[in-house]
């Protein structure tokens, strides 16, 4: 995947806002401190798994949606 494209959130494709593209100290990123559900990588296409990171708004939409005890 393109540098340019690894800001991009593979489900919905808006900014991730990644800590570690943005130059942030790892850990720093908000994702560091979040828990996502394994299910939710199945909205990933498989050809951008482990390519760029899951933004915010998705991760909330699918916990609200399909796990609302681990909001």
């Amino acid at each position: 995947m393109a540098a340019d494209t690894a800001s991009n959130c593979p489900i919905c494709n808006n900014d991730n806002s990644c800590g570690n593209i943005a130059g942030k100290a790892h850990g720093a990123c908000w994702c560091s401190q979040a828990f996502f559900p394994e299910a939710i990588f199945a909205r990933v296409p498989e050809n951008q798994r482990g390519q760029a990171c899951i933004c915010q708004g998705c991760l909330e939409k699918f916990k609200k949606d399909n796990h609302p005890s681990i909001i």
